[in-house]
């Protein structure tokens, strides 16, 4: 145990002191920062043609000329609604003057006529480009009010009635198979993107970590360096010091980025980080997302441990992980096709390879509907998998890092575990 917290110790520190985790930290924290700055700032200025009126927090004064058969009732009606955004004021004089003092108010001007079953409404305004804008629908929508309360009250219809009327009705999707635990419409685009953030957070993991820790292998097999740490460290279990110290440096870089957007979003009154954790996250899914990272992290950073250890020199890196690389493409292009189109055979079928269950058994679990048997059964030959894909990449990186030539796939991992064998 003390050789495998000194092992974590060594490549944490070797790491987080580099050149390459500082500068990436600072680059990556600035241009955080300075998008939230760059929000903040075109927030503050806004376009130069925005009417004060138009702007969030602002009453708008809607002028009414009542000329309907109703006696003034829609003007007297109006005038009483007053949500703070909007103030309807009863107009007693002609169209053109009320027009005029309207324009020069850079106020709106409602005109009425016609009987309450021909009721006719325009609404006038200087602004360019008005007609068919958001004005003139909330307007739309108080008039009507106003004809269903006038309605109402010539039917006689008490307060109870009125409510049970007017009570609108919220028609919820929902999807076509009624199989129980289907997820509503809401609950499906919130896990659609998290479902696609994991895609791409299990891709980077795979790509950025997996050639970390195998570059980490190479560079001391070539320096020579490799031959004084396993006359010392067991070789198993520096490669599981090596497995987890990059996992925590690796989560060190997001605490990084999670501290950037935090003083980001304090810095310049932006509310994105609050949207974040109280609507968008789904922490029911969350759970299952961490559980994915990690198996997925252990299978191919296993993996990656393994082939770093059959090749000499650190430019043979990336020809040894190429195969690594290229499950995880398949995986990542499988997953964004698989977000559009959930419920297939395919992907049912492939969330069963431990290579592809952390991105599609969480894209199954997520937007669609999965028995608990099933997702007991998937996870169980996940967690046997990755045991089992740790245990063959400590035997032959055991051999593989006494290991020196030209590199190899077929010859390399027999060679090693021959040299395993007889170093057992």
């Amino acid at each position: 145990m003390r050789n495998y917290i000194i092992t974590i110790q060594h490549t944490v520190i070797r790491r987080v002191k580099s050149k390459a985790f500082i500068f990436t930290a600072l680059i990556m924290s600035v241009l955080i920062l300075g998008m939230f700055a760059l929000s903040y700032f075109l927030g503050e200025s806004g376009p130069a043609d925005d009417s004060a009126e138009n702007s969030p927090g602002s009453v708008m004064t809607v002028n009414v000329l009542d000329d309907t058969e109703t006696d003034g009732y829609f003007a007297e009606q109006l005038s009483a609604y007053d949500d703070g955004h909007m103030t309807f004021a009863e107009q007693t004089g002609s169209f053109s003057e009320t027009r005029e003092e309207a324009s020069e108010d850079g106020e709106y001007v409602l005109r009425l006529s016609g009987s309450l079953a021909e009721l006719e409404a325009s609404l006038y305004h200087d602004e360019q480009g008005f007609e068919g804008a958001g004005p003139e629908r909330e307007v739309q929508g108080y008039v009507e009010r106003a004809k269903e309360d006038l309605i109402a009250e010539e039917m006689n219809l008490s307060e109870e009635q009125r409510a049970l009327l007017f009570d609108p009705l919220v028609v919820s999707g929902q999807p076509l198979d009624q199989s129980e635990g289907a997820p509503s419409d809401e609950a499906f685009m919130q896990s659609y993107w998290m479902v696609y953030g994991l895609v791409f957070a299990i891709y980077l993991i795979v790509i950025m970590f997996g050639s970390m820790i195998a570059t980490e292998v190479a560079t001391e097999k070539s320096s020579r360096v490799m031959e004084l740490i396993v006359s010392s460290v067991n070789p198993v279990t520096q490669m599981l010091g090596k497995i987890t110290g990059i996992g925590i440096v690796g989560f060190l870089n997001l605490a990084v980025i999670a501290a950037a957007v935090s003083a980001g979003s304090l810095l310049t009154g932006e509310h994105f980080l609050t949207q974040v954790v109280t609507e968008m996250i789904d922490y029911s899914l969350l759970v299952y997302a961490l559980i994915f990272i990690l198996f997925g992290y252990l299978i191919y950073g296993g993996s990656a441990a393994m082939l770093g250890a059959l090749v000499s020199r650190s430019e043979e890196v990336n020809q040894a992980i190429q195969p690594l690389i290229f499950l995880a493409m398949i995986a990542f292009f499988i997953s964004i096709f698989g977000l559009n189109a959930p419920d297939l055979t395919m992907i049912r079928v492939l969330s069963y390879i431990p290579f592809f269950t952390p991105q599609l058994l969480f894209l199954r679990i997520g937007m669609t509907s999965v028995p608990v048997w099933e997702i007991a059964l998937i996870m169980t030959l996940l967690v046997i998998s990755a045991v089992l894909i740790l245990l063959l990449a400590a035997r032959i990186y055991k051999g593989g890092v006494l290991m020196y030539g030209k590199f190899s796939y077929k010859e390399g991992i027999k060679q090693a575990l021959s040299i395993s064998k007889k170093e057992a």
